[in-house]
């Protein structure tokens, strides 16, 4: 029976660690803080990613050479951006954007280095459900083969009983 156990232990040890990862990597790669957040806090060294749309009428620089300044806007909160960075086909007027860069709360600019892909969250959602419903399959299976190869050695005139501490077989 031990071995069950640490069949069992090992399974949810590999599928904490992934869940672990799963976040680290959601954290890192796809969350996104709201303007708000990001005004309110302290500043960050690091780059942020920020969800936002350009406003009408603001778009102005050379964006095919990857300069440009606009106003960012998030429902009644909104930025001034100060993109400097690789050529963008897709920033234009009232269009979403996912911008990465820091906060220079000094100067109240957001300094934006790129873009991101806005999550998709209903696609990542199903990508880690999928990858969740194979392991579970995995194991389903598994627990499946263990019961039949039980079944078949029990069957066989291989098979003795354990005998308790008295010595009698069960």
């Amino acid at each position: 029976m031990t071995g069950l156990y640490t069949r069992w232990a090992l399974i949810l040890g590999v599928t904490l660690l992934l869940a672990i990862l799963t976040y680290q990597h959601y954290q890192q790669h796809l969350s996104t803080l709201s303007m708000g957040t990001l005004l309110s806090s302290l500043p960050v060294t690091q780059p942020v990613r920020i969800q936002g749309m350009v406003k009408s009428g603001t778009l102005q620089g050379d964006v095919e050479h990857g300069q440009a300044t606009f106003e960012f806007v998030d429902g009644e909160t909104s930025l001034a951006v100060e993109y400097q960075g690789p050529p963008l086909e897709n920033i234009r007027e009232l269009k979403t954007l996912v911008l990465i860069g820091r906060w220079d709360s000094q100067a109240q600019i957001f300094r934006a280095q790129d873009t991101a892909l806005i999550n998709n969250f209903g696609f990542v959602a199903a990508a880690y459900l999928i990858s969740v419903l194979a392991l579970g399959w995995m194991v389903f299976a598994m627990s499946q083969r263990v019961m039949v190869l039980f079944k078949e050695i029990k069957e066989s005139k291989l098979y003795e009983p354990e005998a308790d501490s008295l010595g009698y077989k069960e």
